[in-house]
């Protein structure tokens, strides 16, 4: 009998993680068909103030931060799969309120539900990959999977909704929120019934397990200020900032601003896979300053966009674009894996969970730093490139501290008594 190649099995997905990645897709199709639009189903449609839909929307953001940090920890003392069900029926019944609720009480209600339910649900991804993934390397390509099915996903919702909602009525919007409630129903019933999960050693004969104390050492630390840099003046701008700064102070059109979001999302699309096997290949702390330092040149590129103009002016801000989109290829399977190697024994979902709230921090704050770094003499695209370039040296220092002998590349914990 033939004799497979070393290692060429252990780097496939198992299928319970093909069942997991793909039931995220499809879950990310029933979020592209609401969250871009529900601000303007509620101001629009639903006649609420500009300061009231703003506040609805905080919630909806705000609720997920603490519900991250809580929902790490039933993973570390419960199983993260029935965490991740459980996330995704709260979500189901949100959106269901949302579609069926009259009034800005039933709107609040909903709304924050459904944040609840998002941050019990994102610190049980992490845990959930470990535990599919025999070796570093398929947990890098399914991390990487997932992110490719999420931006899939999303796409197809959004470019739905957008098909749908043309000529929406009120009914529309609801008949939409109702269709992403289904979506994570379904998704919960995939994991519940494909997504087995190998036994925890820590939960073998007991059904609640010793609850490590979480105690981040200074590269976590470390790791989490550099992501919180780099979600605030790096994902949270291209959504905010980017936009702004191109169609007001580069004078760009609207046409031009929805080619530059194309152009990105096929790199994403295209680059996912290919820069996920350069990861698998490196440190992971290398891959993220090598994508940190990505990021700082794209926005050069952006201050260089204003100093000239017609078709240069493009062309600079199409590299700026493609240059983002690749490091961003590189975040996913380069940070989490990070997190899940400096996490201490027992706290994966603990560390996770502040990892994702760190995350929401920075993607809400995001948006406000924009309009205010616009609305002063600040130069907006060196801001954020000194931002970037300051992560890496954050992750720098993480390296450093991971391949230095004398220190331990794990956290120190210990066990609740």
């Amino acid at each position: 009998m033939g004799k497979a190649r070393p290692g060429r099995a252990d780097r496939r997905l198992s299928r319970p993680a093909w069942w997991f990645v793909g039931g995220y897709g499809l879950s990310a199709i029933g979020t592209g068909l609401c969250y871009p639009f529900l601000a303007i189903y509620l101001h629009q449609f639903q006649g609420l103030p500009a300061g009231e839909t703003a506040v609805l929307l905080l919630v909806l953001a705000g609720a997920a931060v603490p519900m991250s940090v809580y929902g790490g920890a039933l993973v570390d003392r419960r199983s993260p799969r029935a965490v991740a069900v459980g996330a995704l029926l709260v979500q189901t019944a949100g959106w269901l309120l949302l579609a069926a609720g009259r009034g800005y009480a039933a709107q609040l209600a909903a709304l924050l539900v459904i944040g609840v339910g998002t941050g019990l649900f994102l610190p049980a991804v992490v845990p959930i990959i470990a535990r599919l993934s025999g070796s570093e390397e398929v947990k890098v390509r399914t991390m990487s999977m997932r992110y490719l099915l999420l931006n899939v996903g999303l796409g197809v919702g959004g470019g739905l909704g957008g098909l749908l909602l043309g000529g929406a009525t009120d009914a529309t919007y609801r008949w939409l929120f109702a269709a992403d409630g289904v979506s994570c129903a379904l998704y919960a019933v995939v994991i519940a019934v494909f997504v087995p999960l190998p036994e925890d050693a820590d939960a073998v004969g007991s059904q609640r397990k010793t609850l490590a104390r979480f105690r981040p050492g200074r590269s976590y630390v470390l790791l989490l200020v550099a992501q919180l840099l780099l979600v605030t003046f790096g994902m949270a701008q291209l959504e905010s900032g980017v936009p702004l700064a191109v169609r007001t102070d580069l004078g760009g059109s609207t046409t031009l601003v929805g080619a530059l979001y194309a152009v990105g999302t096929f790199v994403v699309l295209a680059g996912q896979l290919p820069v996920s096997r350069w990861v698998e290949r490196v440190h992971k702390t290398r891959a993220l300053i090598a994508m940190s330092l990505a990021w700082a040149g794209a926005w050069l590129l952006g201050y260089a966009a204003g100093a000239v103009s017609g078709g240069a002016r493009t062309t600079l801000l199409v590299v700026m674009m493609v240059t983002f989109a690749l490091g961003e290829c590189a975040y996913s399977p380069a940070f989490y894996t990070l997190v899940e190697r400096l996490a201490p024994p027992g706290t994966l979902g603990r560390a996770t969970g502040a990892a994702w709230a760190t995350f929401q921090v920075g993607n809400t704050i995001g948006p406000p730093v924009a309009v205010y770094l616009l609305s002063t003499p600040v130069p907006f695209w060196l801001v954020l490139a000194v931002a970037a370039t300051a992560a890496a040296g954050l992750v720098f220092a993480v390296d450093r501290r991971m391949h230095t002998p004398a220190e331990p590349e794990r956290a120190l914990s210990t066990v609740a008594g």
